[in-house]
Order: structure tokens, then C-alpha cells, then sequence
């Protein structure tokens, strides 16, 4: 009997361990999954900061007239997207001169610009800018120069510096759209080739 009461105690007291352990684990794994969460939310807020800050140099930059469009993707007008360097196929605005350079790494043909496309520049003229509802920055211009004569008509996403830009030629109608980042001409990073 004596035996039967010590193995009734044992056992009492390795369920009531056992149940202890669950309950430092259950206890353990909310308290990472907290931990998770609260790396997370910081992890957004840090986003969103860094987001509104690029957003505001970016539109600081359009202001100033002073900005680049790195593109990491175009868009003819056939709809194909096409993936491409940013350092290379860009939009750009300084001190009253616009420049559209488009770079293919796939072409074996180092093109008029030496790097498998063309580089085009003018003079921008009729720059208007304006922000709708949503916050997005818009800016309008014409280009003219001795290859080109477009439209150059430029959308900045509100709480980014991400962008788009459409280019029109005035005798075509061939339009591109290219898709990227926004940033003060002082702080980018662009390969520039041969300009016509």
C-alpha cells in the first residue's frame, strides 16, 4: 500500500511538472510571437519613415528642377515591360536641360550613345507642377532639342520616392513609359553616354 501511495505521489508530481513545463512554454512561445509582432511594427514605422523622408527630397528636387528618374523599368507602347538598369536608362532635369537615356544590356550594338541605346537632351520649357488629393506629385514639361521634341509628363507616388514618367513624342506618338525612383540630381547615381 505504501507503494501504491508513493507511486500515486510520483506521479502527482511529474503531471503537476509536466503541466508547469506546458504551461513555461505556452507561456515562452506568446512571448516570442509578442517579441515578433513588436520587431515588426517598429520595422513599418522605420519604412514609413524613411519612405516620408525620400518623398519629401524627392519632391524638394522636383521643385528645384533639379532631379533624375532612375528607371528600373520601360515600357513601350506595345505594353511589354522590359526590367533595366537604373544607373543607365534614366530621366533627368537640371538647370533648364532635360535628358532621356535609354541603355539595353541585351543589345550587341553599342547604338548611337555607346551603350546599346540613345541619350537625347533638350531644352525644358513649360514646367508646371501640381499635387492632387491623394498627395501625388505631378510635373509637366517640353523637351526641345536637335533629336527630340516630346512631352515629358512625370507622376511622383505619394509617401515614396517611387515614380513613373511618360514620354511623348510630339511626331510619333511612339509614348515610353519608364518606372523607378525619384532623386535630387546631386544624389544620383547615372552612367551617362554619347548625347545627341
Amino acid at each position: 500500500m505504501k507503494r501504491i501511495v508513493s507511486y500515486i505521489v510520483v506521479l502527482a508530481v511529474s503531471m503537476c511538472g509536466m503541466t508547469q513545463i506546458k504551461a513555461q512554454k505556452a507561456v515562452t512561445k506568446e512571448a516570442k510571437k509578442v517579441e515578433r509582432e513588436v520587431k515588426k511594427q517598429e520595422r513599418l514605422a522605420q519604412d514609413a519613415i524613411q519612405d516620408a523622408e525620400q518623398f519629401n527630397q524627392a519632391v524638394q528636387a522636383l521643385n528645384n528642377q533639379s532631379f533624375v528618374l532612375e528607371a528600373n523599368s520601360i515600357q513601350p507602347m506595345n505594353g511589354q515591360v522590359f526590367y533595366v538598369n537604373s544607373g543607365t536608362n534614366f530621366v533627368s532635369l537640371n538647370n533648364g536641360q532635360a535628358m532621356v537615356q535609354i541603355a539595353s544590356t541585351f543589345n550587341p550594338n553599342p547604338g548611337p550613345n555607346g551603350l546599346g541605346g540613345i541619350t537625347v537632351q533638350g531644352m525644358a520649357s513649360n514646367i508646371q507642377t501640381k499635387q492632387d488629393k491623394e498627395g501625388n506629385m505631378y510635373l509637366s514639361m517640353s523637351v526641345m532639342g536637335t533629336f527630340i521634341s516630346a512631352t515629358v509628363n512625370l507622376v511622383l507616388y505619394n509617401d515614396s520616392n517611387r515614380a513613373s514618367v511618360t514620354i511623348d513624342p510630339n511626331f510619333s506618338g511612339r509614348n515610353l513609359t519608364m518606372t523607378g525612383t525619384l532623386v535630387p540630381y546631386s544624389d544620383s547615381n547615372i552612367f551617362q553616354g554619347t548625347t545627341y
